[in-house]
């Protein structure tokens, strides 16, 4: 049976990808370029800093394959936790091909209340 959309939210039927851990931090105003080689679809367990955060939280992540010129410090990948924008990056992921295409995400705000936007780049 295919995957639909739905099972990529619930936590309980993914698997927990492997360290190591590149968390892609965002700064709010500072558009971060991404060229998608791969992407994969998991779950991993988070140590959240902002204020009344618990100690530890399991969350969804996407982890985007990319290349040594977008990211040249070994694992070649970002792992991408906010519930905001990993659902829009599914969504994105699973419904568009973007191997070999560039995402060009944005933060708002700094905190857990940050919106993002995201773009399909052809080239940079």
């Amino acid at each position: 049976m295919m995957a639909t959309v739905l099972d990529y939210f619930d936590l309980s039927k993914l698997k927990t990808l492997p360290p190591p851990y590149e968390i892609l931090e965002l700064v709010p105003c500072e558009p971060v370029i991404i060229k998608v080689l791969d992407y994969e679809i998991g779950k991993i367990v988070i140590h959240p800093r902002w204020p009344g955060a618990p100690p530890s939280k399991e969350v969804l992540c996407v982890r985007i394959f990319t290349d040594k010129q977008t990211k040249p410090t070994f694992p070649h990948y970002w792992d991408i936790t906010p519930k905001r924008l990993t659902y829009q990056l599914i969504n994105i992921l699973i419904q568009e091909k973007l191997t070999g295409k560039y995402l060009k995400i944005h933060r708002d705000i700094p905190g857990p209340k940050a919106h993002y936007s995201i773009q399909i780049l052809e080239k940079i």
